[in-house]
């Protein structure tokens, strides 16, 4: 056996609940980035920008972010399988979560103090990509930090307990944008004038929320994790180490014939879970238009937010349970159906019902349907993810493996804002709002792809080595 393999790589045998918590902090602290950042914040704060700084019409400025997006994803792509291989390398997964997340708070707090297209994309792609690595060697801390037979339940209780962390940051972005007011990405008539960056027109608005990811973020420094002791003399060699196993990985993958039709189906499922995540603000606030009851359409997409996230810190947990009882291929069905819910509750509401107005009537309703079957979906989405890997990978290799899967993930990434963008550039102005239906429908029929795939995955065969 090669040299990178000569230690017996351990996995831990013991589930710590203290542990466990500590390392779900991570999970509540990260996601307060990705949903006030990712899915509150940067898309329609670079729809203004673009038509208010630099005369863009709204199809130019969602089209651009949507190229900008894509590029990142695959950067991020190209980065995923090195990080994971770096992690088994070197045995260590925590370090380099902690220097990455350094690289998330300097960056993200600098985005309000710009105005300039160019330099908030830059600051925001360098975030981003910082952000999606950590997750390449956090996941990878899993079989470290818990016996392999709880690791369905404690991933789903991560990414449920994460969802706590965005409950916690809207509430505290609720007061300020009752008081800066709304993001006005798009008029109805198209008047540029009425646009407003709103809230967002405040630069420590951004520090806010990156100040409660450090905060939160702050357990995961105590976590221990079954890791190989290495010599400083052998670190000299991690990165030559780290290529030479990665170029025998990609070799491998091909030959692991599961494992290499999950990153296929992967690639068409998780399409749609990163769009949703990209573009769920004007969704609700753009496409749907759902308004009403005194209650601006911002405030109402942190309550849509927040509802969704309710239901999935409910029900994500019991997906990991699923994953666990009925295996990791099941589940991703399952969530399939959840997400083929609330793409069609979507898209009748585009093209049927909105306008929406807030109260007890039908439309409002499935769109609150809607929003807890996406957020149980999109929670679902990943803890079936993390199941899946560890019943394929061996386990020398879950850092890779885990990096593969991501990568697969994040090409997959790539090609939905380019689609959603484009589909948005060419149709907005026709059929203005209902471009993002038309959106919709073609996300979904890229995830129908994705599941049929995955039919073919057979996890029971293969070379499970705990």
């Amino acid at each position: 056996m090669s040299e990178v393999f000569e230690e017996e790589v351990e996995l831990e045998t013991k589930t710590s609940k203290l542990n466990v918590f500590k390392w779900s902090m991570y999970d509540l602290a990260n996601t307060i980035y990705s949903m006030i950042i990712v899915s509150l914040i940067i898309n329609r704060y670079v729809l203004v920008i673009g038509q208010v700084e630099h005369g863009m019409e709204y199809g130019e400025a969602s089209f651009i972010f949507g190229i900008v997006a894509a590029a990142m994803q695959v950067i991020t792509a190209i980065g995923m399988p090195i990080m994971g291989a770096l992690s088994d390398t070197t045995g260590r997964r925590k370090p380099f979560v902690l220097v990455l997340t350094g690289v998330i708070l300097l960056f993200s707090s600098l985005l309000g103090l710009f105005h300039n297209i160019s330099i908030v994309l830059i600051l925001y792609v360098i975030a981003n990509i910082a952000y999606q690595w950590s997750l390449a060697f956090y996941d990878a801390m899993l079989p470290f930090i818990a016996n392999p037979k709880d690791v369905g339940k404690v991933g789903g209780f991560g990414v449920a307990f994460g969802y706590l962390g965005t409950i916690i940051s809207l509430l505290v972005m609720f007061p300020l944008i009752m008081y800066y007011g709304d993001v006005i990405s798009k008029d109805p008539n198209d008047i540029v004038a009425n646009l407003s960056y709103g809230y967002t027109g405040e630069w420590w608005v951004f520090v806010i929320p990156m100040a409660l990811f450090a905060v939160f973020g702050i357990p995961l420094i105590f976590v221990k994790e079954r890791q190989k002791k290495k010599k400083m003399s052998e670190q000299k060699d991690i990165l030559k180490k780290t290529f030479r196993q990665l170029g025998r990985t990609f070799k491998e993958i091909r030959k692991h014939r599961q494992m290499f039709i999950f990153v296929i189906a992967y690639f068409f499922i998780a399409d749609v879970a990163n769009v949703i995540v990209a573009y769920m603000t004007p969704l609700v606030t753009d496409a749907l238009q759902i308004e009403g009851a005194g209650i601006s359409k911002d405030l109402f997409a942190i309550i849509f937010i927040i509802i969704a996230t309710v239901a999935a810190v409910a029900f994500t947990y019991f997906i990991g349970r699923f994953a666990e009882k009925y295996g990791a291929k099941n589940a991703f069905f399952l969530v399939g159906g959840l997400w083929a819910l609330a793409l069609l509750l979507g898209i009748l509401g585009i093209f049927v019902w909105a306008p929406i107005t807030i109260g007890f009537n039908f439309p409002f309703i499935m769109m609150i349907l809607m929003g807890c079957s996406a957020g149980v979906a999109l929670g679902g989405t990943w803890t079936a993810q993390r199941v899946m890997v560890m019943e394929l990978a061996p386990k020398e290799k879950f850092g890779e493996y885990f990096g593969f899967s991501k990568l697969s993930g994040k090409v997959s990434s790539a090609l939905g804002p380019i689609i959603f963008g484009a589909i948005l550039l060419a149709l907005d102005p026709i059929i203005s709002f209902k471009a993002y239906g038309v959106a919709m429908a073609v996300v979904g029929g890229i995830m129908a792809i994705g599941l049929v795939i995955m039919a073919f995955v057979r996890p029971e065969k293969s070379a499970r080595n705990y």
